[in-house]
């Protein structure tokens, strides 16, 4: 019987992507219990070595693809295709991130695999969708927050525009990608058949802009860069004190007049330029100027003790050194514990959600290049000879 306490226990998934987008999604659905089994080439998924590593694996891809299982395999051969389709004849979903035809090309693009297998999910991620002028484009995470409009909306006012810290495109759609998955698996259950899921940087990226996606279809409002200021709510940005940087989330009226008494302005209050939220809008500069100066004098403990006495949320600026410090990140309880031949014992990120009843699902470590090949082989009924046969002609690389 399935271990109910690992929801997607007994999915089996052939993760044909690589680097971020495609991977993160199988690494979700692995830790909710489903057999990941990584098709890789024989050089092997390209974010393996980026740094920082520790021999042969990276330590970004170790957090992508922990729990995992690897075959390598050349596409470009007709035993190769031959192999995937056998792995997706009982699988229950594939997700693939490669170019725009790629698939296809080998013999493996939805209308191949549905053949094979009519309950397969086909989930497929690309930079701008697979149609359209740009859907044979190469799309990469700062070139589409560049195409997609986030990049213009993001640095300092006046300023260059900037990418954001983190790959959250990438991520994002890992999620989306995740998502419409279980979804589609959700719908098989009641359908019969499975069907080609499509996911995209570019629809991500919109999707996360929905708000001011939504202003700008509905008003042509073209927000402009207000670096850590959000464009609809005056004040709500990062302040410098006199010694670090503060962020205050003063997002409504009742909390910006506490922050106002709690700086000692209490004037600001009954300053008709900053009634209310609208008028702080129009007024942004003539406002912020009071909350800055005011701010440039006070160092960020004795600040943080003001705005605590006063009901002001805040956070000091965080790096991720001082995040772990502040046992936030220890109590959600989101951090899985392994261990690997390279790095020993080793902590990544693991679900960033909980489920009632849910064992968090860790088992193993990232795979190295196919390592995996002969048990995977020998579990679609592959003897030894034909294993052997198929190592020797360089169609899967094993051991």
């Amino acid at each position: 019987m399935p271990d109910m306490k690992a929801p997607l226990e007994g999915i089996k998934i052939v993760d044909c992507s690589r680097v971020l987008a495609g991977p993160y999604c199988c690494e979700l659905l692995s830790l909710l219990g489903a057999d990941i089994i990584k098709v890789e080439t024989h050089a092997g998924d390209e974010g393996r070595m980026w740094p920082p590593h520790e021999g042969d694996m990276g330590s970004s891809f170790l957090g992508l693809n922990a729990n995992k299982r690897s075959i390598a395999v050349d596409l470009k051969t007709a035993a190769g295709v031959d192999l995937v389709k056998d792995l997706a004849r009982d699988a229950d979903a594939l997700v693939e991130n490669f170019k725009t035809g790629d698939m296809e090309r080998f013999g493996l693009g939805y209308d191949d695999m549905k053949v094979v297998n009519p309950r397969l999910v086909y989930t497929s991620v690309s930079a701008f969708g697979r149609h359209g002028p740009k859907g044979k484009g190469l799309g990469y995470e700062a070139l589409l927050q560049a195409y997609s409009g986030v990049m213009a909306i993001t640095g300092e006012p006046g300023g260059m525009p900037v990418r954001c810290g983190v790959s959250f495109l990438d991520m994002g759609t890992g999620v989306m990608a995740a998502l419409a998955t279980v979804t589609a698996l959700f719908r098989r259950e009641f359908t019969g058949t499975g069907g080609k899921v499509e996911t995209s940087l570019l629809g991500t990226a919109l999707g996360l802009m929905s708000n001011t996606v939504s202003n700008y279809l509905q008003h042509g409002y073209m927000p402009e860069r207000l670096g850590t200021a959000h464009p609809q709510v005056v004040p709500y940005q990062v302040y410098p004190t006199r010694d670090s940087f503060i962020f205050i989330a003063s997002a409504n009226q009742n909390l910006f007049e506490r922050l106002c008494r709690a700086i000692g302005r209490d004037e600001m209050i009954d300053d008709p330029r900053f009634e209310n939220n609208a008028t702080r809008v129009v007024n942004r500069e003539a406002c912020l100027k009071f909350i800055f100066d005011a701010l440039a004098g006070i160092d960020t403990e004795p600040l943080m003790a003001m705005l605590d006495e006063h009901g002001v949320p805040y956070s000091r600026v965080n790096d991720l050194e001082s995040l772990w410090s502040e046992g936030q990140v220890q109590a959600l309880g989101v951090i899985e514990d392994g261990n690997d031949p390279a790095y020993g014992d080793f902590q990544i990120m693991g679900l960033p959600f909980t489920i009632t009843d849910h064992d968090r699902g860790l088992k193993r470590t990232a795979p190295r290049i196919g390592e995996h090949s002969r048990e995977i082989l020998g579990e679609l009924g592959y003897d030894e000879s034909r294993i052997d046969r198929l190592i020797a002609d360089n169609v899967v690389a094993g051991t």
